[in-house]
Order: C-alpha cells, then structure tokens, then sequence
C-alpha cells in the first residue's frame, strides 16, 4: 500500500512500496487511488463500490473524504479516509488496508461525486483522535493508519516486504500498472452502460407483453447482443441469444422466456451493484456477465490436491465457438462429493480435443474460480494417471441429486446446468418421453436425447449409474457405466 505524506508546496505526496515518490493534489486521480490498492483484486473491488447509489451521508472537506456503504449487513458500513495521513477507517470485516470500500470512496471523490459537507459524528471523532496522537507521538500516528472501526487483528497483506514464519521474506508485491488500471475503469463504464440498456430493453419487453410482435424480432435480439458484446459482457450476449432462439419454437415457451427475461433482470441489477453483495456472489454475477478472473490468478490461489474421477463431457455452440466441459468429481466412499468443470473452447466445426479419457482417473491439483457456487477449475499439476478407475462411481439418489442442484441454483440463480450422478432406470414418461427413476423420484431426460436408445439397451430396465446434467429442460445423460466399464452417450 502507498502512503500519504504532507508537503508544504502541493499538500500530498505518494510513496509506492516500489520506492518512487511523486506528489499530487489532496483530490486524488483515479489512477492514484488505484495504485493504493493492496492488490489488483482490490482495485477490480473498488471500481464496482464507486456507485454512488451504494453510498449515504457522503462528505468531504479539505481534510477527509467519508460516507456510509449500503452493504448486505444490516447497519451500512462507516467508511472515512484522512487525506493528511493518509489513513483509512472503515467497519467493514476485511483485513486489508485499504479495502475496496476505502478505494471506492475515493474513486467517487477523484470523480467529483462527493459533495462537501459537515462531518458526521464518527467521522468527527475519528479525527480528532487521530490529531491529538499525532500531536504527543508521530510515530504512534503513523502506526495508526491501519487503524479500522471493530477489533481486527491486522491486514492480510504487508505494504511492503513481510516476515514469513520461519525467518524467510516475502518480497513486496509489484506496483500496479495505472495504465492498466485506467483500462479497468474505462471497461467498467462501458459494462455499466450496458447493463442500463439491458435493463431497459427487458423493462420494454415486460411493458409490452411477451405477444408483443417485437419480441419475436430476431433482428432486435441480435442488436442487443451486439451491444453486450460492445460493453464486453460476453457471457450475458450468448444467454441473449440463446433466449431470443426460444421465442415461438415451441409450446409453452413463454414461460420459459419470462424466466429468462426475469434472469436477465436480476443480473443487469446485481452487476451494478456487485459492491454490496456478498464477495462470493458478487464473484459469480461478474462470471455470468462476462467479466471473467484471469487464468494466471486462478493458478495463484490454493489448489484442491487429491483423485478426481473423469465423469464425463459435453459440447456445445455458442456464436462460432465450440465449448466442451468436462466433467470432473473427486468421490467419497464411491460417492460424488466434490465436483469440478474444465471448459475447453475450439472453433466451430473442428474438433475438441479431449484431454482425459472419461471413467479413468487422475491424481492431480485443481484450482477454482471464484464464485457462490464454484464449479468452473483449472486443473494444474498431474501427479499420477490418467488411469482406468478400480470402479465406478456410486450414484447418488435421485432426490438428493436435485436437492443438491437446489441448493447451487439458489446460491446462483442464473445457473443454467449442474452435474448430477445418480442410480437410476431409464423409464418412459409418454408422448416420447423419458425419464431417470428410483424409489425416491424422477428426473426427465432433456427433449431430443439422441442417445435414448443405446441408454435403454445398456441398463436392460435395470438401475444403471448415469452420470449428467441438469437444466431447466431435464437431465442430458452423458456417461453411463454398465459391468464396471464406462459408456460416453
């Protein structure tokens, strides 16, 4: 973290751990409030908190900069910057300094967004504190700039170079690049003006009615798409058109695009306001909306090391690309217990490669994205196979393969698959339908499953292991194990 020195001639001066000093004005820039940041995810963080919608009683002077944040929790966070010190206060539970609630606040200043004001009384406080220290020991003030509202026991993260256990040093982290920092910033405005066109074209939709003949315009669908992907939310231009694909294909697709109309909604809001949600969904609305984590970050974080079980693959078409999950689970007892998704992309119309052999095994580390509901990973470093497994997994029941599916869709309500293994037998439904059944339940098979057939053959009417996902549509069957062996579908 940099920190904030009085000057006589220009009122501010920043020391960055890298060393170099430079001054600027008591209102920062916002490239100099994200070179505060502790680390990059810090300065991602701080750019979604700078809405001012998220904020109350805001205020400055030619001192400090506070507000209350409208956080999750039920009183707001009380959040205030001494721009002599600097130092930070904030009562949020985070331990790094400054929190991305800090940096947001002082994003809304360096963008004029902060009206001045008297001071709120715990800002008031806070400071008068702050001055009389300073004034008996100096050094005690400039220890306090780490001071934060509630008992916190220190940062996450060193300024500078930091003492491991064991006596080794951790050199201090590399500067932020302000460069890339201001390209951060610019594509969160341009995301932001997005999602208010996303919104206000659903709005339109709504007030119209789903008979409305331009809900029907393939053209309009494919210009907000376009749009989407000009504000860099890919993921949320692909889940428009595959809405826009539903509108009169079918009997009854106007539930199922009222549905997604009302998903798109919610992440239009939430994206905007990623700041006052819990970091884990806030992680997981900005995967849905396209603002993805990189690939080097991921790899960064701590891995998950043990046997995972390849259980099977899918493909599909999005635009011109061809994605392929694959499906991995780690098992306890021979039960599914964990589960994790490696995506693999490919131009449409050539071939997939497929990494790991479906039913074999490998013992290898698995790193996760972020998220309320994580199942997208990395996988890292192999340290053995892949193998043939000694056996099948045990599926599960089928109620407790849609309880769990429940509970993932209510941690991220714009899932739109989860995996399920489960021990069942394929009966049929009638009118052509199909269904995965046990004592406890069913699970329709998806319309138009190419491979009913050969799935009816291999169980013979008996339970068979099937592993799959799950969509609003049903369960698409993609591996079945039949005498120990694996069958891909």
């Amino acid at each position: 973290m940099g920190s904030l020195r009085s000057t006589p001639s220009c009122g501010i001066r920043l020391s960055h751990p890298s060393g170099t000093v430079r001054h600027v004005s008591v209102r920062p820039t916002p490239d100099q409030v994200l070179s505060f940041a502790p680390d990059r995810a810090s300065a991602a963080a701080a750019v979604t908190v700078a809405d001012p919608a998220s904020w109350s009683a805001t205020g400055c002077d030619d001192d400090a900069v506070w507000g209350r944040y409208l956080a999750s929790t039920a009183e707001p966070y009380e959040v205030a910057v001494d721009l002599r010190g600097p130092a930070f206060r904030c009562s949020c539970p985070s331990r790094k300094l400054p929190c991305k609630h800090q940096l947001g606040l002082l994003l809304l200043h360096a963008h004029h967004q902060v009206a001045p004001a008297n001071r709120l009384p715990f800002v008031a406080r806070w400071l008068q504190q702050r001055r009389v220290v300073d004034a008996e020991d100096p050094a005690l003030a400039a220890s306090a700039d780490a001071e934060v509202a509630g008992d916190r026991d220190g940062l996450d993260e060193a300024p500078a170079s930091a003492v491991e256990p064991g006596g080794r040093t951790t050199p201090p982290a590399p500067p932020l690049d302000p460069q890339r920092e201001r390209r951060k910033l610019d594509r969160a405005e341009r995301m932001r003006a997005g999602l208010l066109e996303l919104d206000r074209w659903v709005a339109d939709r709504i007030r119209a009615g789903l008979a409305a003949p331009e809900l029907a315009d393939g053209a309009a669908w494919e210009r907000l798409a376009a749009r989407l992907v000009d504000a860099q939310c890919g993921s949320l231009a692909n889940r428009v058109k595959r809405v826009a694909v539903k509108v009169n294909e079918y009997s009854g697709w106007q539930e199922d695009v009222l549905e997604e109309l009302a998903v798109l909604h919610a992440l239009s809001v939430a994206a905007r306001r990623t700041g006052s949600l819990p970091e884990a969904l806030a992680d997981g609305v900005h995967v849905a909306t396209g603002l993805t984590v990189g690939k080097d970050d991921v790899l960064a974080g701590v891995p998950s090391s043990g046997r995972w079980m390849v259980m099977g693959e899918s493909r599909t078409r999005e635009d011109r690309i061809t994605v392929q999950r694959t499906w991995l689970c780690s098992l306890h007892d021979g039960r599914p217990s964990t589960w994790a998704m490696s995506l693999a992309f490919g131009a449409f119309g050539s071939e997939v490669a497929s990494e790991f052999p479906v039913g074999h095994v490998i013992d290898a580390d698995v790193f996760w994205y972020p998220g309320a509901a994580p199942l997208r990973a990395i996988v890292g470093r192999i340290h053995a196979g892949p193998l043939p497994a000694d056996a099948p997994p045990i599926g599960t029941a089928v109620v407790e393969a849609l309880d769990a599916a429940g509970w993932a869709i209510a941690a991220e309500p714009w899932l739109e698959r989860y995996p399920l293994c489960v021990s069942a037998t394929p009966a049929p439904l009638g009118n052509g339908r199909w269904t995965l059944t046990d004592a406890t339940g069913s699970i329709p098979i998806v319309p138009g499953f190419w491979r009913l057939a050969e799935l009816v053959a291999v169980s013979g009417g008996a339970p068979v292991t099937v592993a799959g996902e799950w969509s609003a549509d049903g369960i698409l069957p993609l591996t079945v194990w039949a005498d120990g062996s694996a069958v891909a579908l």
